[in-house]
C-alpha cells in the first residue's frame, strides 16, 4: 500500500510539473522582432559578392556558387577571390564606403580581376528593406555590387530570387 501511495504522488507531481511547463510558453504577441536597416560599422562582417553590374562599362557578372568574399576588419577589406587574396583599405561613414587599393595582386580568374578593378572609389551602401542581410553598393559611374552577409556559422544567407535592393 505504501508503494502505491508513493507511485501516486510521483505521477501526480510529474503531471503538475508538465502542466506548469505548458503555461510558460511564449505567446507570439510578446515576441519582439527587430530589423537592422543600416550599419554604423562594417567591421567584423563578411559578405559574399552576388553580382557586379556596370552599364557604362558593359559588365554584367553574377555568381551562383563559390562566391567571392569581402571580409571587413578595422580599416582593411580582405577580398577572397577563389584561390587569390587581395587587400584594400576602406573607410565607412554614414553609408558611404570609400575603397582604396593597397597594392597590386595577382588574380587568375578574369571575373575576379574585373571585380577587383571596379571595387575602388566611393560607394553608397543601401541595405534591403526586405532582407537586412542583403546590401547593394553603388558608385557615381553606374557600378553596382550586390552583397549578401555571411552569418556567424560560416554559411551564406539564402537570397530569395526576384528580391530587389532599395
Amino acid at each position: 500500500m505504501k508503494k502505491l501511495f508513493i507511485l501516486t504522488v510521483a505521477i501526480t507531481s510529474s503531471l503538475l510539473f508538465v502542466q506548469c511547463k505548458k503555461t510558460e510558453t511564449l505567446i507570439p504577441e510578446e515576441a519582439t522582432i527587430t530589423t537592422v536597416k543600416s550599419l554604423s560599422s562594417l567591421e567584423g562582417t563578411t559578405w559574399t559578392v552576388r553580382s557586379l553590374v556596370s552599364t557604362p562599362r558593359s559588365v554584367n557578372l553574377s555568381w551562383t556558387k563559390k562566391f567571392p568574399k569581402m571580409i571587413f576588419s578595422a580599416d582593411m577589406i580582405d577580398l577572397k577571390l577563389g584561390m587569390d587574396l587581395c587587400d584594400k583599405q576602406y573607410t565607412f561613414d554614414n553609408n558611404l564606403l570609400t575603397v582604396n587599393p593597397l597594392s597590386n595582386c595577382t588574380i587568375t580568374n578574369n571575373d575576379h580581376v574585373t571585380l577587383n578593378d571596379m571595387f575602388n572609389g566611393e560607394f553608397t551602401c543601401t541595405f534591403s528593406v526586405d532582407n537586412p542581410d542583403l546590401m547593394s553598393i553603388k558608385n557615381d559611374d553606374g557600378t553596382e555590387i550586390t552583397l549578401a552577409r555571411v552569418n556567424q556559422f560560416g554559411s551564406t544567407t539564402a537570397v530569395p530570387t526576384g528580391l530587389s535592393v532599395n
